[in-house]
């Protein structure tokens, strides 16, 4: 890499406008980690004092992110979640321009426990169905999901979801039931190992943990939801109505 030394411009500064471009131009993309500092001292020729000075005007301007034990990548744009929104991921993908896609980690018929039986007014015992699954835009995890749907109200249900359908256009379809509203509680958790594993993020990381239960328009809940996405890559947004 070929720096100008006979310029006033500091060393450190030249090296930032070129990782700067390489970011812009691709050569390193999003969430990609960009090569050490030992790497990028052997890169420039330079010293890693210079380096280190040249990243950390990078991470101020919020291009690059560091991360402890793991290194320095590109900054990844978060993605807005509107929290009075009533749309299922599917919808959610769609409007941001994002292809969808899901992996269905578990897919099981359980009696229902007492807390999601209150939750969505069902007896306890009765079946429903538990599906865990992680969700994808553009091919990056962005939610893990764990929903329960009961399977006197929704019989079969477990044969519908078998994939990428869109569960709240199969309840629209098949079971003539739309999603009017929602309530969601959040919270903030860190990253177990398991939770580190599916987002490929350090044990520990800061997680949204959201129970959502939606209701449908005579107020009867239909599906109960706990989902959780990284701090890091989802803001969570609140649009005022008139």
């Amino acid at each position: 890499m070929n720096l100008n030394p006979a310029t006033p411009q500091p060393l450190y500064m030249q090296i930032r406008q070129m990782l700067k471009n390489n970011i812009q131009d691709g050569t390193y993309k999003q969430d990609e980690q960009i090569p050490t500092e030992a790497e990028l001292c052997e890169m420039y020729n330079v010293s890693r004092i210079t380096i280190r000075k040249a990243i950390e005007e990078l991470v101020k301007e919020g291009l690059l992110t560091r991360i402890p034990r793991r290194g320095t990548f590109v900054t990844t744009n978060k993605f807005q979640n509107e929290l009075l929104s009533v749309s299922g991921f599917s919808e959610f993908s769609h409007q941001l321009g994002m292809i969808p896609n899901s992996r269905i980690l578990k897919s099981e018929v359980i009696p229902a426990s007492e807390d999601i039986a209150e939750h969505l007014s069902i007896e306890v015992g009765s079946p429903i169905l538990e599906l865990e699954r992680l969700m994808y835009v553009n091919d990056r995890p962005l939610f893990y999901d764990i929903a329960h749907y009961s399977l006197i109200r929704f019989p079969d249900l477990e044969k519908k979801i078998t994939g990428n359908e869109s569960t709240y256009k199969i309840f629209s379809e098949d079971y003539q039931t739309e999603i009017v509203s929602n309530d969601k509680i959040i919270d903030v958790i860190g990253a177990t190992k398991e939770y580190a594993h599916l987002f490929g993020c350090d044990i520990g990381a800061n997680l949204f943990r959201i129970l959502k239960i939606a209701y449908d328009a005579k107020d009867e809940p239909v599906h109960l939801s706990t989902y959780m996405c990284e701090t890091s890559k989802v803001n969570l947004t609140v649009h005022r109505t008139k």
